[in-house]
């Protein structure tokens, strides 16, 4: 058969060529139009930076507007407003080198697990949701004075001596055991013994101030009322109205929300009630040192957004963020562990915006890592141990190109070990004395922390009025321990070199850190050769931080090491208190004391300062001598940040928030 070339043969692939052509050339124009949406994009982008830095120079007085024929021209530099929320941001816009935009690229030392507010536990999802969340009122970081935020104004009611009259009165009334048996806290399920023992135990104690609270008749001990602020909104544009203050605090103090270190704080508040769309009030069931406070800093959380969600809904949830603040998820509610931790900016944030138009938080577990990434300008900032900071202030050419910021911070927290109370090895008071006593603590910071660090005595900084001056610390004695710990019924019964309780128990132990970094592995490579030495055996056993939190809600440890953060004033019931052994609590060493228990209880409710302050150090006092943490050190703050990034200066609450921070525009590194 023979194969023909025709005329429909030539029609069909003149047909394709033409096709082909028209596909072409539409592709390029497609391109072209591609190419040119980007360029008018870009356009778009940088005439919005320039309209929001114009609007920052002019609101900050930096461009002023053109004076009268013949007057003077206003002054392009302001005073500090104590009652400007954004002034310290206004200050830097007015500086002639300012410009918005970059991004500011931080890093954590581990994943993080959940940024829901309320169930997130660490001090990671703290960080990111402090961009998102707003409360009332902040602190000054300079003057650690208050600040209006979503409020602008306040009244305080104090009614402190109509309570304690009434209060009076009713603690010379003697308990009944009718009344005992209607506490919530009584033992109903447990044995008849247990019941009468806690029955004989409230008697002798009277009724406390927790059950004067609960009566009808109790007089209102304090009021906070606020002004909220007009114009403030949320993210999606809902504005912030008295009925978000009160659903904020009747969220948390659901039962059914897994809240219970929040619900911990709010329990002194009776009611929070709306006045009017524009006002709201803060009720208390009894004086409290920290009513304002408590207060001011609840994150305000939108109602619209948050009560669409069960109860249950909510708790299984791990990226349920929305706020009023000047950065936002870029999706309030599809945020998953492993995926990045990016911010970027609230377009209709109702402040003074920061300069950063995307904040970005690595999770780098490893101390090498981090260390890398920051040398490599991977990241913005640099929070080095000891070991780094010796090296890097060595490294010339680093040096000239970055910041560093050494300091004792006097709101700064501290390293601990806490021991397991229900664990039978640390139940004994002595031997969490021995324990500590077998730590030579001032070495360990020497070699340790490197010398960049103070020893610790207990829960409270040692420039804070809560510090007993009375409180030395427990020395490094070898032999005074190995006392206790005889004393205690520990002795090496079958010459192995491990001592043993009488039932042949080993003194053996895991002590649970977190892994990868913070120099633990060196501290506790330190604490196995010394506790040795005593015959007693350490086991490290480092997590990975997802695990370790796990690990630390569900008390599944027998001793554990970490830091806590401090305050201005630390209030210490969440960590202490013995009603806080309970799940999600984070008295998770399940220590109870009595005596520390009515100190806690009294210092709250005293408002006072110098009459709470003696109550501050027995507490510290009490602390000391039970010993249910080890406490180790505070540490100095060994801070790096990138050279480029201007207006990082030293404060008295550590250094500037990076709201205030900027970077002129010909060194910004991120342009899109």
């Amino acid at each position: 058969m023979e194969n023909r070339f025709g005329i429909k043969d030539f029609l069909l692939l003149t047909l394709v060529v033409v096709l082909i052509v028209m596909v072409a050339l539409a592709m390029k124009q497609y391109d072209r139009q591609w190419n040119e949406l980007r360029a008018i994009r870009a356009n778009i982008d940088a005439q919005s930076r320039d309209l929001r830095d114009l609007q920052g120079r002019i609101a900050s007085g930096a461009i002023a507007a053109r004076p009268a024929e013949g007057g003077a021209a206003p002054a392009t530099t302001q005073a500090i407003d104590p009652r400007d929320p954004f002034a310290y941001i206004r200050a830097a816009k007015a500086k002639p080198d300012y410009a918005a935009g970059d991004w500011l690229v931080q890093v954590f030392p581990g994943q993080v697990a959940k940024l829901t507010p309320l169930l997130s536990g660490d001090a990671y999802a703290s960080q990111v949701q402090g961009h998102i969340q707003e409360s009332l009122a902040t602190r000054d970081f300079n003057t650690l004075d208050w600040k209006p935020l979503l409020a602008t104004d306040w009244r305080v009611e104090d009614n402190t001596a109509a309570w304690d009259e009434y209060a009076a009165k009713r603690r010379a009334v003697p308990l009944t055991e009718e009344e005992v048996r209607q506490d919530a806290a009584f033992p109903k399920d447990e044995p008849a013994e247990a019941q009468q023992a806690y029955i004989t135990e409230r008697l002798r104690i009277g009724r406390t101030n927790a059950d004067i609270a609960k009566e009808p008749e109790t007089p209102v001990a304090l009021a906070v009322r606020f002004k909220l602020r007009p114009g403030a909104q949320f993210s999606d544009g809902r504005p912030v109205t008295a009925d978000d203050v009160v659903f904020s605090y009747n969220f948390v103090m659901n039962p059914a929300i897994a809240a219970p270190r929040h619900r911990a704080y709010l329990e002194r508040i009776k009611a929070v009630n709306k006045i009017a769309d524009d006002e709201v009030e803060f009720i208390y069931k009894e004086p409290y040192f920290e009513a304002f406070d408590l207060a001011a800093t609840m994150p305000i959380m939108p109602k619209h957004f948050y009560e669409k969600f069960g109860a249950e809904e909510f708790n299984q949830s791990v990226g349920l963020l929305m706020g009023s603040g000047p950065y936002r998820l870029e999706s309030p509610t599809n945020w998953k562990p492993g995926t990045p931790v990016q911010l970027v900016r609230n377009e209709r944030y109702w402040g003074v915006a920061p300069a950063f138009n995307r904040l970005v938080f690595r999770e780098i577990s490893s101390d090498k890592g981090r260390l890398a990434a920051f040398r490599n300008g991977e990241t913005d900032t640099f929070g080095a141990t000891p070991e780094q900071y010796r090296e890097l202030i060595k490294d010339e050419p680093l040096m000239k190109r970055v910041q560093r910021f050494e300091y004792q911070n006097p709101v700064g927290g501290y390293r601990y070990v806490a021991w397991n109370q229900k664990n039978p090895l640390f139940a004994d008071k002595r031997v969490r004395q021995a324990l500590t006593m077998l730590l030579d603590r001032p070495r360990m910071i020497n070699e340790i922390a490197l010398g960049y660090a103070v020893q610790s005595t207990g829960p409270f900084n040692p420039l804070s009025k809560q510090y007993s001056p009375d409180v030395k610390p427990w020395p490094y004695d070898v032999d005074r321990a190995k006392k206790l710990l005889a004393d205690a019924g520990f002795a090496d019964r079958n010459n192995d070199g491990v001592i043993e309780l009488p039932d042949g128990k080993p003194f053996e132990f895991r002590l649970t850190y977190p892994g990868g970094g913070g120099n633990y592995e060196k501290m506790v490579l330190f604490m196995k050769d010394a506790y040795a030495r005593a015959g007693i055996v350490l086991k490290p056993d480092p997590l990975e931080w997802g695990v370790f939190t796990s690990r630390l809600n569900d008390k599944n440890f027998e001793a554990i090491s970490l830091g806590w953060s401090s305050g201005i004033e630390s209030d210490i019931y969440q960590m202490f208190h013995s009603s806080q052994t309970g799940p999600g609590g984070d008295n998770f060493m399940s220590y109870v004391s009595k005596p520390l228990d009515a100190l806690i209880e009294a210092a709250r409710t005293t408002v006072d300062e110098s009459a709470r302050m003696p109550l501050w150090n027995k507490a510290h006092e009490v602390l000391h001598e039970d010993q249910p943490y080890t406490f180790l050190w505070f540490p100095k703050s060994l801070s790096f940040v990138d050279g480029r990034i201007e207006n990082v200066e030293q404060v008295k609450l550590g250094l500037t928030p990076n709201e205030v921070w900027y970077v002129p525009r010909d060194e910004q590194r991120y342009t899109q």
